[in-house]
This record gives C-alpha cells, structure tokens and sequence, in this order.
C-alpha cells in the first residue's frame, strides 16, 4: 500500500502547502478543507519516523492554547497517579449544572474525553497539586509548561500553549510508551481515547480541543481548534495534529478541526 501511496515526489503547491518528499493517492485541497481558516496539519508517519505531509509550516511552529488537547497528558498522569483506577471509574457529578448537557452526569475516562467535561479536568488537577503537574509537563516537554494561569483554568485560552509541531512530538513518545509513566497509564488513555473505524478499515483515535481568543461570549469572536490523534491502517501508523483560529460557528471549534482533520486524511487515501 506505501509503495502506491509513495510513488512520487511532490513539490510545494504554494507558500503555505508541502509536501515532505513523499505523495499519497490524492493531494488534499488544504484551501478548501479549511474554509478560510488560519490554519496548520501535519502527518507523522511512525514507521519512516518523519514528517510526511506539513501544510503551513510556519504556524505549525506557533503555539496556541492547549485546550482540551491537555486531557491527554493530564489522563496520563491521572492514571500514573491511580486518581482514575481504570477505563471504568466512575467520576460523580457534583450536580452543578454546566451548558453541555453531556457534562451534566457521572463520568467515566471515556466519557471525560470523548465530551471534554471540564469540570473532570478541574477535580483531576488539584488532587495531583501544581508542583508534580509541573514535574510532568517538564518530563512530557510539553510545549510552553506555563501553569501560571492557574490549576483549574491554565489550560483553558489561558497561558499553557504547545504548537503543532510539539503536540506531534509529545504524541509520539506516548504512543510509543517512551514517556516517563507506567506502560499501564499509557494503555489506559489510548483505551479511554475516542476511536472511530473508517469503511475502509482505518482505525482514528482523536482528540478535539476549542477554545477562544478574546472575549469568549463574543460569537463572532475568534475561536482556536484542534483535533490531534493516531491512525492505524494495516500495518501503518500515523500522527496527527491539526490546528486552525476562525470565527465562531455553531460547533465547538475543535468538531470543526476534527472535520478538517477527516477530509484531509480521505483525500490522502488513508481514512
């Protein structure tokens, strides 16, 4: 399948597309996925250990809010930590009603993910204490490491930023098991991740991330995405990160970037 996949070298299509020295089946309209949109993708495949495809090299190298893209590494400490025992514990709802009607019930790791209940994030955060937080964003090298914003918001349009081009790195060392957790933890998150099965048999773990720049109850105010993840296909293996900043539309951003994300990796043959 590479070898069809691989079979010619591709030039840059213009100042903001290119392609790494490989092709796949089909050249993604990068344009056209992203609307307008300001935005970023990059593929990693893990077999070559390179970056295959990269769309707008320079703001892949710019870091953005972490948004709900956090929920990784914090799932991984949480496990490492035994805070969450397994895929199956059950988080209580405390009862205070939020605008997600999804939030608004016990939660499990998967739960947690798959809708973002933040309010999970903000009861995971201070059991594990600002200090061994830090010690793990610095062994995770986790873009900026700046949890100056506060343990119950940092992450959230406030000061802990990471770039594409780190979420991809970062992505990396933990489906590879090479971060500085047990094989269990890491298990565990890609257990707890959401997955989707394409008809062609392609296995996408993702996760999405929205969040604001600016006034947040501004709607047309701008909004960041992100939707970053695994793929499987036979026996390949991609990373994922892509990123975007746009006026706000009526889904959250980071379902826009998950869009985005489907649309680019279809018309590469891979999804």
């Amino acid at each position: 399948m590479k070898a069809i996949l691989r079979a010619a070298i591709t030039v840059a299509v213009s100042s903001l597309s290119l392609f790494a020295a490989v092709s796949y089946a089909g050249q993604p309209d990068f344009e056209k996925a992203f609307q307008g949109k300001d935005g970023c993708f990059l593929l990693y495949d893990m077999k070559s250990r390179r970056t295959v495809v990269e769309y707008n090299k320079k703001r892949c190298g710019e870091r953005f809010f972490a948004c709900s893209t956090f929920k990784i590494p914090l799932a991984l400490m949480a496990f490492d930590q035994d805070i969450l025992r397994d895929e199956n514990a059950l988080v209580k709802w405390d009862g205070v009603k939020h605008e997600i009607d999804a939030w608004n019930r016990d939660q499990t790791p998967k739960s947690w993910l798959k809708y973002s209940a933040v309010w999970v994030s903000q009861w995971i955060t201070p059991q594990l204490g600002m200090d061994k937080i830090k010690r793990y964003l610095k062994d995770f090298r986790y873009g900026n490491q700046d949890m100056s914003g506060g343990l119950t918001q940092a992450w959230l349009s406030s000061t802990l930023k990471i770039s594409a081009a780190e979420q991809i790195r970062f992505l990396e060392r933990f489906w590879m098991g090479k971060l500085p957790v047990s094989a269990r933890a890491v298990d565990l998150v890609k257990t707890s991740m959401d997955m989707e099965k394409s008809a062609s048999g392609a296995v996408l773990h993702g996760k999405t991330g929205s969040g604001f720049i600016g006034d947040r109850n501004d709607p047309v105010g701008q909004r960041v995405g992100w939707f970053i993840g695994h793929l499987a296909r036979g026996n390949e293996e991609y990373i994922f990160a892509t990123n975007y900043t746009g006026k706000a539309t009526s889904e959250p951003a980071g379902y826009a970037a998950r869009g985005i994300t489907k649309i680019v990796l279809s018309e590469l043959g891979l999804f």
